[in-house]
């Protein structure tokens, strides 16, 4: 942690350090992945590279509502900066932006230039897809937004955000950071502020304002290098399929290798000493506590040292019995959509409740996380796995009562820990899509994930309608997968049907699985809120399983459904992210209350409420 900034240390013995610079909202939570193996490509290779979150983002402190966003961003970096030459004795540093975090990246190396410490500022500057124009990427942001909430936002209309501010997915733009990104255009400012620099360009032609930019840069002075960002689309899209773009990794190493050996020569030539640091424990897992937004977190590694996870905790009180896990949600780290998982494990630790945001071992932050994934593989047997094996040492260090909290492919993962895991007490899952997966399901994924509700929802939309007429929307693909669910929703209603027929279910079944499944969770007494948006496709698998009423939940007493008109499936909307936080915390209080009124007292000076 540095100024508030959480941040990850990935170590060489170069003398040339690297440090990167995220893009925003979205955008960083689809290239993390891409981003965390950069960071292990290029100390591979020799160069330290520092990665982190800006101030109120990620883990690091603060509220993603305070005001002067990017001024506070671009000042974070010229500090990652100061903190890599600390940690590691680098003697040259190379900015490395991708999307908005290459417009940063260059306010970044401007004030670094004209900052006596910096001696000429940073060695070299690596845009990736700059944003040159920031009103063009506003309307890209806006277009995106509107088109994910018309095609699979919930139901109700959601209340617009604050006056001048931005929802883009899970996240919002304050009216401020608007107006910031407006006023933006690389390419009317000053000289390029670094004398090398490396252009990726997604998009190349004569239209391409990357390339332009470039070619601003070149008549300035600065020696320019440009390429294609040919692999650029795979990496930027929702994380569960994001890839790791290998080629373009390889190819800016590449152009790396002789800034860091002209740095190394020259340090060697100087016969400078060698840098006075070491961090304890392996490589890569040196745990840190610190305190932050008025709690304590500490990074902590798990499973065998194959999983990470922050655990968060009270500052002032003991902690109270009860303790939550929140596992990843699809290919996110561990932080979520839209911070929802950093901002209520602080707000639990403010309740005296201890929290732990895991990544499991294929995922995030965890030593060994795979350079592409699938949405087979979330669900496959090693990530639920994974989960027990944080209930196990969550139990180990005293916690007598475990709560498993995640949504969508999370809520799935925290199903499963819970029936393969009798340590597991409680659970809230929001917008769980399957009870169990089978090959049936690998062989489906990416065919139409919507429920009926959500076609209605979206027919009713006039703006949809209106993008049809004008070729936007492709009626072919549209009728297949609508197809395609009538066909696998008739087909299993009727199998269901007919094993009834027969005198009994067939326990191969998926829905004499669930019904089996809730049944045991019932008899043990895990108490079990289940949370849905009106129209989601988890609502109606749970339907199909259990009765249109879900009539076939209702003798469970242990088992509460939910359902919400303002949450979508992801929580992207600040009112279903609210919802779920709420119905967290609410359980949490009950189980402490559970607890309370048989005997087993809570420690001294940990809240209730």
């Amino acid at each position: 942690m540095f100024e508030g900034c959480a941040g990850w240390l990935h170590e060489a013995q170069g003398k040339t350090g690297v440090v990167l610079c995220a893009p925003l909202g979205h955008e960083a939570m689809w290239s993390h992945r891409a981003w965390r193996h950069l960071a292990d490509d290029l100390a591979a290779a020799g160069m330290p590279v520092l990665r982190f979150d800006y101030p109120c983002t990620g883990d690091s402190a603060g509220a993603c509502e305070a005001a002067h966003f990017l001024g506070r961003a671009a000042s974070s970096i010229v500090a990652a900066a100061a903190q890599l030459r600390a940690l590691a004795g680098v003697e040259r540093i190379v900015l490395c932006g991708l999307r908005a975090g290459a417009s940063l990246a260059v306010q970044a190396a401007e004030a670094m230039r004209s900052h006596p410490a910096w001696q000429g500022g940073a060695a070299a500057l690596v845009l990736l897809a700059p944003v040159v124009n920031g009103r063009a990427y506003l309307r890209e942001l806006r277009a995106l937004h509107l088109n994910w909430l018309n095609s699979v936002g919930p139901t109700e209309t959601p209340p617009s955000p604050p006056a001048g501010a931005l929802d883009v997915l899970a996240f919002r733009f304050g009216a401020d950071t608007v107006r910031d990104l407006e006023a933006l255009r690389l390419d009317r400012g000053a000289n390029c502020p670094a004398p090398r620099v490396l252009v990726l360009d997604p998009w190349p032609g004569s239209a391409s304002a990357a390339g332009a930019l470039a070619q601003y840069y070149t008549d300035g002075g600065a020696k320019v290098d440009t390429a294609a960002f040919a692999d650029y689309a795979d990496m930027m899209q929702s994380a569960e399929f994001a890839g790791v773009p290998a080629q373009t990794w390889r190819r800016l190493v590449q152009w790396l290798a002789p800034i860091a050996a002209a740095a190394a020569a020259a340090a060697a030539s100087a016969a400078l000493p060698a840098a006075r640091w070491h961090l304890p424990g392996a490589a890569g897992t040196a745990s840190l506590r610190v305190e932050v937004d008025g709690v304590v977190e500490e990074s902590v590694w798990l499973g065998a040292r194959r999983q990470f996870g922050i655990l968060c905790m009270p500052r002032d009180a003991a902690p109270a019995p009860v303790a939550v896990i929140f596992p990843n949600t699809g290919g996110n780290h561990h932080v979520g959509d839209g911070r929802v998982f950093v901002t209520l494990s602080r707000r639990l630790a403010r309740l005296g409740v201890v929290s732990l945001r895991l990544d499991v071992s294929a995922l995030g932050d965890s030593p060994r996380a795979r350079r592409s994934m699938s949405i087979s593989a979330i669900y496959s047997s090693g990530p639920r796995v994974d989960v027990g094996a944080a209930v196990d040492w969550m139990r180990a260090r005293g916690f007598r009562c475990i709560v498993l909290a995640g949504v969508c492919s999370g809520a799935f993962l925290s199903l499963h820990a819970a029936l393969a895991n009798s340590g597991v007490n409680g659970l809230v899952l929001a917008n769980l899509v399957k009870f169990r997966w089978d090959r049936a399901d690998d062989r489906s994924v990416g065919k139409g994930g919507r429920s009926w509700q959500g076609w209605l929802s979206a027919a009713r939309r006039g703006g949809n309608w209106q993008r049809m007429l004008q070729g936007h929307v492709r009626i072919g693909p549209l009728a297949a997968a609508m197809a395609r669910h009538a066909y696998r929703n008739a087909s299993e209603r009727v199998t269901f049907r007919l094993t009834r027929l027969r005198g009994g279910e067939d326990l191969a079944s998926a829905t004499a699985y669930a019904r089996a499944a809730m049944r045991s969770l019932n008899e043990r007494g895990v108490r079990t809120d289940m949370l849905y948006g009106s129209d989601d496709m988890g609502l109606e698998e749970a339907q199909l399983r259990f009765g249109r009423d879900l009539e076939a939940l209702a003798a469970f007493t242990h088992i509460t459904v939910h359902r919400h008109g303002c949450m979508d499936h992801a929580l992207f909307l600040a009112e279903g992210r609210q919802v779920f936080c709420d119905q967290v915390v609410k359980h949490v209080v009950g189980m402490m209350d559970a607890m309370e009124a048989v005997g087993e007292g809570l420690p001294q000076g940990a809240k209730v409420c």
